[in-house]
């Protein structure tokens, strides 16, 4: 197993282990990316770390119950909230890991403006994501 930085391990103590793999990742590549994590870059990794943890406790939820329906108020089957709580969550961080350039479009269109496609685009993008 990768070892977890213990500043990623102090920062999000008590939080999930996958969440802190996932964001030792993180925090690793916008490193990489930007030499080093500005002040301003830590609420949104905060935001990206509480939406990995509610997605992993909706999906641990979700494996537990074996369901992904349940009954309401009036025993009418009824989709199970979990299934809500994981698809917002799922989108957040997709939009979170887009704005910083890590996901695999992001990072595809990156490198493809970096190489000459269009260097002003390029720039602009990379401008947008560290800004």
């Amino acid at each position: 197993m990768k070892t977890i930085d213990p500043y990623i391990q102090k920062t999000y103590e008590g939080y999930d282990d996958r969440v802190l793999v996932f964001m030792s990742r993180v925090y690793e590549d916008v490193k990489e990316q930007n030499a080093k994590i500005n002040n301003y870059f830590f609420v949104t990794l905060d935001l990206l770390a509480n939406q990995l943890l509610l997605y992993f406790r909706a999906l641990d939820a979700i494996n537990a119950d074996a369901s992904l329906s349940t009954e309401d108020s009036y025993k009418r089957q009824a989709k199970s909230p979990q299934i809500a709580i994981l698809n917002h969550a799922h989108q957040e961080i997709i939009k979170i890991l887009d704005d910083y350039g890590l996901s695999p479009f992001a990072s595809a269109k990156i490198n493809r403006l970096k190489n000459g496609d269009n260097d002003e685009d390029a720039e602009t993008l990379l401008d947008n994501l560290v800004n």
